[in-house]
């Protein structure tokens, strides 16, 4: 079998003399590189590898928010020059890991691995991945991933000022940008830090901590003014004035 293979690493030297390394292999036909994390996801969206050398530490996005970005799932062999990232990697029964610098003969073991697989191993390893997907989520939700055009754009959750439902999708509000997010609002309040994020309407999420000033208006009905650059006007809801200390 023959392996399309994409070459992550955001240092050109590493990516080289991986590449080096790797020519011998006659089944690993590597079909791109790249050397950041959101040409990464790119690339393995579009080409569809089947096996991937993926770099733990980089900018912009680490290896394990790549994989939370990816359609498809293809084999991983991680790399990374830290011991601690290693072991958390080997223990979620990727195809295997290597420290920097690569050495032959550990290549060659962890190809040699990638080649012993069984059905069942493979359906072992992908449960595994799910795991680690899974339980790296937590720390990832100080920052919303957001999709313009064919990109990725981080936004600290900290630079939130409002979130907004806009029909199909909810619109994420900074200082002075937008963007549309394909989640719902529900989804979003469960990985919010419920100190700071207040549901203030069934369509809108507002952070506490831009928040300029509660306006009454009459019958009773409120809006709270925010401190972005349009200084924003959202609807709060009855149920949830008690939330704002309002009665």
């Amino acid at each position: 079998m023959t392996y399309k293979t994409i070459l992550i690493d955001d240092e050109p030297l590493a990516l080289q003399r991986l590449e080096r390394l790797l020519a011998p292999f006659e089944f690993i036909e590597i079909t791109a590189k790249a050397s950041s994390g959101f040409e990464a996801v790119e690339k393995i969206n579009e080409l569809k590898p089947n096996l991937i050398f993926l770099d733990i530490q980089m900018p912009e996005l680490t290896g394990f928010e790549v994989l939370e970005q990816i359609d498809e799932s293809p084999f991983i062999i991680f790399s990374t020059a830290y011991d601690e990232y290693a072991l958390k990697a080997f223990e979620t029964n990727s195809i295997d890991y290597l420290l920097k610098l690569i050495e032959p003969r550990r290549l060659k073991i962890a190809l040699e691995k990638l080649q012993r697989l069984t059905q069942e191993d493979i359906g072992q390893y992908k449960e595994q991945l799910q795991k680690l997907l899974a339980g790296y989520k937590a720390p990832s939700k100080k920052r919303i991933k957001v999709k313009i055009g064919s990109h990725i754009r981080l936004i600290n959750i900290d630079d939130i000022y409002y979130f907004r439902a806009e029909d199909k999708y909810v619109a994420v509000h900074t200082f002075d940008e937008s963007f549309l997010l394909n989640r719902s609002l529900n989804q979003l309040q469960a990985d919010l830090p419920p100190d700071d994020f207040v549901r203030v309407h069934r369509s809108a999420i507002i952070n506490l901590n831009y928040l300029k000033e509660i306006k009454k208006l009459h019958l009773g009905s409120y809006l709270a003014r925010m401190k972005d650059k349009q200084e924003t006007q959202v609807p709060v809801s009855r149920h949830s004035r008690v939330k704002l200390g309002l009665g």
